[in-house]
């Protein structure tokens, strides 16, 4: 379980981002933040991800203080809103990039591989190049 209590955010003195912000997601729970440009939901996945640090609050990642995790071992992945595809991977070889960075064997990156182009509906599309994908199917490798 991921819980986020009373997180806030500013970047100029009296202009918070984020005012307290508080949520639970269970795991394999899929959420989705919506809201208009500016609104605080870059920044959010930006400090769940420690790439930014909360002005305040608390986040806690299955009753453990997250910011007592390192950044590569939260285990937290954060889609940016531009492609950041490997133009010379296939689409299995980009899905698979990360599993192999944090040290996963070649038949569990296969499996999870598999796995999640299942869930996006991109099963038979491991072996494309991404220049063969629609901007829809890029997003979702």
């Amino acid at each position: 379980m991921l819980t986020l209590t009373s997180v806030t955010k500013s970047y100029t003195a009296g202009q918070p981002v984020l005012r307290n912000i508080t949520l639970d997601v269970a795991e394999g729970e899929v959420v989705c933040l919506l809201g208009p440009s500016g609104c605080g939901k870059s920044t959010l996945l930006r400090i769940i991800a420690g790439l930014e640090q909360a002005d305040q609050g608390t986040l806690m990642i299955d009753g453990r203080e997250l910011s007592t995790i390192p950044v590569h071992r939260r285990h937290f992945g954060l889609m940016f809103q531009d492609f950041a595809l490997f133009p010379h991977r296939t689409v299995a070889e980009n899905v698979a990039f990360g599993l192999r960075m944090a040290g996963m064997g070649r038949q569990a990156i296969a499996a999870r591989v598999a796995e999640v182009l299942a869930l996006v509906s991109l099963r038979g599309y491991e072996e494309r190049s991404i220049f063969a994908l629609s901007g829809g199917e890029r997003q979702r490798v």
